[in-house]
């Protein structure tokens, strides 16, 4: 017998029906930014479809206009060396809880996917994209290093996509991503639904045993990377907020953002 579950949080919902679990970001007035009450909520949201076996995959996706634009650069602004290095372990967790995933995941990106929100897509298995969709590691533009990004970036999209995405700091087109093999798929937004759910069912006619052994090996393949990648992360992270350029782009970003207002 199938069940429904409804997990909500004022920054993301996670609801599970039919063996297909869909994790939203809820702050669609800051195009989904990430925050420690985002942060918090997908933490638990993937824990609970980590021990749900009636769970055949999960769709990560945003409301809104956005799936998620990256860092909240109020809550940057207004951290201290400590509150930072947190941050980013906990984002660094969340990484790990997806990897760690047996099922599969699927990017649903129906806007902007920026900075920590494109990483989370980059972690996805498929990454299906609406036309209006678009994607930038734009790090740079508020004063932090793209480590992760970088990576995950080189890794999927190789090195010269990577050095122009993260050097240039440029938001890109879809049909763009596509054609550097950044997201798997570009579909009408209209479709968008529907292509989802021609996946997702598609999926769940596999056996979740074979899927959870091969999704398994896949986190193994480059467990010593990600996990080099981690640390690099973390040192790097604490160096720059020591030199202030973090603190200062996120608040130069702050008053860009209210200039154009």
């Amino acid at each position: 017998m199938d069940s429904s579950h409804h997990q909500t949080d004022e920054a993301c919902t996670l609801t599970i029906r039919e063996g297909v679990a869909c994790l939203t970001f809820r702050r669609p007035q800051v195009l989904n930014a990430f925050n420690q009450a985002q942060r918090v909520a997908m933490a638990a949201a993937l824990r609970t479809v980590a021990r749900d076996d009636a769970v055949r995959a999960l769709v990560i996706t945003g409301e809104g206009r956005a799936f998620c634009a990256g860092q909240d650069q109020n809550e940057s602004a207004a951290m201290d060396a400590a509150a930072s290095g947190r941050r980013v372990e906990e984002f660094i967790d969340i990484y790990r809880a997806i990897r760690a995933l047996r099922k599969p995941v699927i990017a649903r990106l129906n806007g902007v996917a920026a900075g920590a929100g494109l990483q989370i897509a980059l972690l996805a298995d498929l990454r299906i994209a609406a036309e209006s969709a678009r994607i930038g590691m734009t790090e740079l533009n508020v004063g932090s290093t793209p480590i992760t990004g970088s990576s995950l970036l080189w890794k999927i999209a190789g090195e010269a996509a990577a050095k122009r995405l993260v050097l240039l700091s440029e938001i890109i087109p879809a049909r763009e991503a596509l054609a550097l093999n950044i997201v798997h798929e570009v579909v009408a937004d209209a479709t968008l639904d529907a292509r989802i759910a021609e996946i997702v069912e598609r999926i769940k006619t596999w056996s979740p045993t074979t899927v959870g052994l091969t999704k398994e090996w896949w986190e193994r393949i480059d467990e010593d990377f990600f996990e080099r990648t981690a640390q690099a992360a973390l040192d790097a992270h604490a160096r720059n907020f020591a030199s202030g350029a973090y603190s200062e782009g996120a608040r130069r970003f702050k008053s860009q953002k209210k200039n154009s207002r």
